[in-house]
């Protein structure tokens, strides 16, 4: 067992690195050809940098149509069927979205190419964005890739629900602006909280904080256009005060918009309050004039201050950064849920049969094996697999979209290690209930023969789950893309997500157990060797063959790690 710890230490340092958040978009093919489809009617686009990593404006001769976001590193947390996937984000300049799209992926190869063969599932982002009525249960996840395509939904939700994009102004304010707030200001830096910037003097000492107006206030128009307002922020018996305003970026008229700098009876109303009291300041309310010569300009200022002390007091903790957009945090339809149900009750049956005697009824068993075949396989597809285990390793393991799947692997996994059983080879894997189908007394009558090999070439097929499992290892720790679902056989379930290898493997497995029995669990299944090497049996105390194995694959990780 701490050997299996080992290895999956090795998997999980070898894939921690960094995310390039400065990865430069305008020169991938993946992007250009994604921003050409995204925004028709605009080309030629070209991609400029937004003032934020990740964020790239979409420009045509010299004018903004929009944003391009990627949901990583903030969706790196986001685990589908084995790993996370870096989506693009299209926003138009009303902060809809357009279009989203798949830069990269860690999940499985066939999972991924079904769900860019689904253009609708791509299209049912479109018109999400600030104030939007729309809800992500409304997404329907592809049949098939379903666990990918929520992680999808997820890392989206989670990209744009908690900061509103900035596509009129620079997303950072300037170091200059900011000192005529802070005069001691060195340095300026977002904080987890959307729209609000630490303030740093020289020494690194935090001296304050900026809130500004956009882009939450972008839609106010003055004169001519929506002015972006600075409201410094210092700390003061335990609550955020405001120390003055300063005008950042405007659209209107100047230098009018600027006069609200200066103008002493104006910021007055403003300094001295809290966050809390700032929210409530709604200038009609307040008997807040304009300033003369700035009258338009400057309503407009005292009616953003609240919208965006509003915003920021709604996003102080992750709970709520959801609705930062007026959208509700990532949801599931029903389905998914009655799927995860289904799995831990099966689950709980099959540790059951497996701990007790309840699998000697005849009737009982047929239809649990019925139930996992149809429930498991062919409807939710929750089945253990290298796939999963390695990306979960990898990456992260998905508690939130697959409940069901984890406990399943968590059972499998943790009851041999106490017991001499083996809960999911003996009773919840669809595969292995086909399996036992094929040598029942029916189908015995109508296939009575059996194939006896050899016991050299026995010994030779026993070798192929550990070689199979080197294979698991290799492909984890050195990042390949290899898909590991084409090893085994429980993408079959479903043939519009199962490649070529694994429909092979599924066939020829099944077929073979026709003849001798159990023959892919005994001769082909990764799984059911992984979960043999923790099985507590009467010779667990010596050293024997299958430790050797075991710490040979570590060193083996240990090495491929090292050499990366």
């Amino acid at each position: 067992m701490l050997v299996l710890v080992g290895i999956v230490i090795v998997i999980r340092c070898a894939n921690q690195s960094v995310s390039d958040v400065d990865y430069d978009l305008s020169a991938d093919p993946t992007a250009i050809s994604f921003v050409e489809s995204a925004f028709t009617g605009q080309t030629p686009a070209t991609l400029e940098p937004a003032g934020s990593a990740g964020e790239w404006n979409v420009v045509t001769n010299g004018e903004k149509h929009g944003l391009v976001i990627r949901t990583s590193p903030t969706s790196d947390d986001i685990t589908g069927f084995s790993g996370p996937t870096d989506c693009l984000i299209a926003l138009d300049i009303a902060h809809q979205i357009l279009s989203i799209g798949i830069l990269s992926s860690r999940d499985t190869t066939e999972h991924v190419d079904l769900i860019e063969k689904t253009p609708q599932f791509f299209e049912s982002f479109k018109g999400f964005g600030d104030q939007s009525q729309k809800s992500w249960a409304d997404i329907d996840a592809v049949s098939g890739a379903t666990l990918t395509s929520y992680a999808m939904i997820a890392s989206v939700a989670k990209r744009i629900s908690g900061r509103k994009p900035a596509l009129k102004f620079n997303a950072q304010p300037s170091l200059e602006k900011i000192q005529m707030l802070f005069s001691a200001a060195r340095l300026v830096t977002p904080t987890d909280r959307p729209f609000m910037f630490e303030v740093q003097d020289g020494q690194g000492n935090t001296i304050g904080q900026a809130l500004s107006t956009s882009p939450v206030a972008d839609d106010l128009i003055g004169y001519q256009g929506p002015t972006a307002t600075l409201i410094g922020l210092r700390e003061e018996a335990g609550e955020l005060t405001c120390i003055g305003l300063v005008v950042d970026q405007t659209y209107d008229n100047q230098p009018y918009a600027f006069y609200l700098d200066d103008d002493y009876s104006f910021q007055k109303k403003y300094k001295g309050k809290t966050l809390s009291e700032l929210a409530r300041m709604h200038p009609q309310e307040m008997g807040i004039e304009g300033i003369s010569g700035a009258t338009m300009t400057s309503i407009k200022v005292a009616e953003a201050i609240p919208l965006a002390t509003t915003a920021v007091l709604k996003t102080v903790t992750p709970a709520t950064q959801g609705t930062a957009l007026g959208l509700q945090p990532m949801t599931r339809d029903r389905w998914s849920y009655v799927a995860d149900a289904v799995t831990i009750v099966l689950t709980i049956v099959g540790v059951a049969f497996s701990l007790t005697k309840l699998s000697s009824n005849r009737w009982l068993r047929m239809g649990y094996q019925v139930a996992v075949v149809v429930l498991l396989g062919f409807y939710s597809g929750h089945m253990l697999s290298q796939a999963s285990l390695a990306g979960w390793a990898a990456h992260t393991v998905p508690w939130t979209l697959a409940p069901g799947l984890v406990l399943l692997s968590f059972a499998a996994v943790a009851v041999p290690m106490f017991s001499k059983h083996q809960p999911y080879c003996q009773h919840i894997c669809p595969f292995g209930a086909m399996q036992q189908w094929a040598r029942s007394p029916i189908v015995k009558r109508i296939i009575p023969w059996t194939v006896k090999l050899p016991r050299r070439a026995v010994f030779g097929l026993r070798c192929v789950p550990i070689i199979l499992l080197t294979v698991v290892v290799v492909t984890a720790v050195s990042g390949s893309n290899f898909s590991l679902a084409a090893i085994e056989p429980f993408d079959g379930f479903d043939l519009s997500v199962a490649g070529w290898a694994t429909i092979g493997v599924f066939a020829v497995g099944l077929l073979f157990s026709f003849v001798s029995p159990m023959a892919y669990c005994r001769f082909g299944c990764p799984t059911g060797a992984m979960l043999n090497f923790i099985r507590f049996r009467a010779d667990s105390h010596r050293l024997g063959l299958r430790d050797c194995i075991a710490v040979a694959l570590l060193c083996g990780a240990l090495l491929l790690l090292y050499c990366r």
